[in-house]
């Protein structure tokens, strides 16, 4: 289909709706309290992320209305969906359980400081709103990232609720040790607000994104994939912060290496 000699309707659109798509659903079901389902579809929608813009190049599709496209998906699976992910955590970990949630809400119970503290959660679309406004204009970003990608921010924010959904499963008790201080809604709402200023900090990161699949020229993306890969079958959901932290070295990294690519 074609709108004013444009065509809409891509596999590579497809595959950033489908991003979209599940961002919305993600955010839906925080709402009804399924954390976890929540965010599988946050990592189903990084799935589609990924392989939109690399079958736009390899099918040589290229259109400012893809690049819009993905920007209005990545805002909601990455900028909005954690967010609001986040905010549901804290909400279930101040309150106990989603009737006390709605309680609060229904009778507007905002009396205390630590009821509003969810609200740092909104940081986290706020600052993507502007990380992506900045990508679509800055030309630096061409093979590059300056500042941490959004779905590399979203990552991070998964960590909370499945950590939040293990410790309600396992019936291991949030209230102790390590896992106390990780899920106290101060120690998750101090993340929320400083975290997403990566966003917009002028740091050159790691572009995540293929151009090919040989080894030559993807040497740092190969061995953050591998370790990552690694890492997240011993230690499942704590591999988190460990890959976004990975992320962040092999970036340091490359800033070290001459370009002779």
């Amino acid at each position: 289909m074609h709108q004013n000699g444009i065509k809409l309707f891509n596999l590579p659109n497809l595959l950033t709706s489908a991003n979209g798509i599940f961002g919305i659903l993600a955010i839906i079901l925080a709402f009804f309290g399924r954390l976890e389902m929540s965010a599988i579809c946050l990592i189903i929608a990084m799935v589609f992320d990924f392989f939109d813009g690399f079958t736009a190049r390899l099918m040589g599709i290229t259109s400012p209305i893809g690049k819009d496209l993905d920007s209005l998906a990545d805002m909601i699976s990455f900028g909005l969906a954690p967010g609001m992910l986040m905010f549901m955590t804290m909400e279930l970990r101040l309150n106990g359980n989603l009737s006390a949630v709605y309680q609060k809400y229904h009778n507007l119970n905002l009396h205390h400081l630590e009821d509003w503290i969810s609200l740092s959660a909104l940081s986290i679309p706020f600052f993507s709103m502007f990380r992506l406004a900045k990508f679509n204009n800055d030309l630096r970003q061409s093979d590059r990232f300056i500042g941490l990608p959004t779905p590399a921010n979203a990552l991070l924010f998964l960590f909370f609720p499945l950590l939040l959904e293990q410790s309600t499963s396992n019936s291991i008790t949030a209230d102790s040790g390590v896992t106390y201080w990780l899920m106290h809604p101060w120690t998750m709402a101090t993340i929320c607000l400083c975290f997403p200023l990566l966003l917009i900090a002028e740091i050159p990161l790691l572009s995540l994104k293929f151009k090919h699949f040989q080894w030559r020229g993807n040497e740092l993306r190969w061995a953050l994939l591998g370790i990552s890969l690694i890492t997240i079958f011993p230690l499942r959901i704590y591999a988190i912060p460990i890959v976004i932290l990975l992320y962040l070295i092999l970036s340091f990294i490359e800033q070290l290496i001459p370009q002779q690519k």
